[in-house]
């Protein structure tokens, strides 16, 4: 077996890491994204991703471009990614499970995908109950999922997480 030196090893990790991760609300991060936040390294410098493998059941392609920022928290962590059309989304990470995201940027990313399949249906039919189309704020509040969201054309941003999951000693005020 061959031997290499830990620090090889380490920025081998990390540039394999600079990949988006881009998992859904409630969804785990990839083992070597979760590796990589463990350590708390950063992004390696200028790491462009291609997009992830597999569209949404949508057929939208707003997956992430670039992991631009990880910042790292004694609790939890923040990765920013730079959607093709600008829009940044963020996803707050604990455990390995992303339970809350963000999004900020000219068009709203695709939900479906930042949500994932379950929760994009809550979200659905909580905004038929809420017979809300058109309107510029929209809010969700449930035991399972919670949602915040602002949207004018060309300035759309907003968040929602998953209230159980929340880590122990982490406010829902930090999802931003």
């Amino acid at each position: 077996m061959r031997s290499y030196p830990t620090t090889f090893m380490a920025a081998t990790l990390l540039l394999a890491a600079a990949l988006p991760a881009w998992a859904a609300l409630g969804g785990a991060v990839s083992s070597v994204e979760a590796d990589r936040i463990a350590l708390r390294g950063a992004p390696a410098a200028g790491a462009q991703a291609a997009a992830k493998a597999g569209a949404a059941r949508d057929g939208s392609s707003a997956q992430p471009s670039a992991l631009y920022s990880v910042q790292a928290f004694a609790l939890y962590s923040v990765q920013a990614f730079a959607l093709p059309n600008g829009t940044e989304v963020r996803e707050f990470v604990a455990a390995g499970q992303v339970f809350g995201v963000a999004w900020q940027g000219a068009s709203q990313p695709n939900l479906r995908q930042v949500f994932g399949d379950q929760m994009y249906e809550v979200y659905l039919q909580s905004l038929k109950e809420q017979g809300t189309p058109g309107s510029r704020t929209f809010v969700l509040r449930q035991s399972a999922l919670v949602v915040h969201s602002f949207g004018l054309p060309g300035n759309f941003s907003g968040q929602a997480y998953l209230p159980q999951q929340l880590p122990a000693g982490v406010s829902a005020a930090v999802i931003k």
